[in-house]
């Protein structure tokens, strides 16, 4: 009686496809993490003068842009974190309305 040879195919190595799964895994979860914990970089200094969000439906996470007036009249928009957008009112001055909470 001879034993048939078999080509190591899918389903007969059950520990290799669960250990791919927990690194693709891993992956998906590193890469959340950082792109949540990531703040945008602080905007320039000024008076806000406008206030705008936008929300992505395809991807369903919102941006959020403050504009503010610096001293010479320039004006700049920016994107901000959530807390920031919501800390800071039209009128208010910019970085220190963040601060403040």
């Amino acid at each position: 009686m001879t034993m048939k040879k078999t080509k190591p195919g899918r389903g007969q190595h059950p520990q290799a496809r669960l250990m791919r799964a927990v690194v693709a895994l891993t992956a998906a979860v590193t890469v959340a993490l950082s792109l949540a914990a990531c703040d945008p970089p602080q905007g320039p200094a000024g008076t806000v003068v406008d206030k705008d969000r936008t929300y992505w439906a395809a991807t369903k996470h919102w941006t959020y842009k403050l504009t503010t007036r610096d001293k010479a009249g320039n004006e700049h928009k920016f994107k901000v974190s959530h807390s920031d957008y919501s800390a800071c009112y039209r009128g208010s001055s910019y970085p220190h309305c963040t601060k403040v909470r």
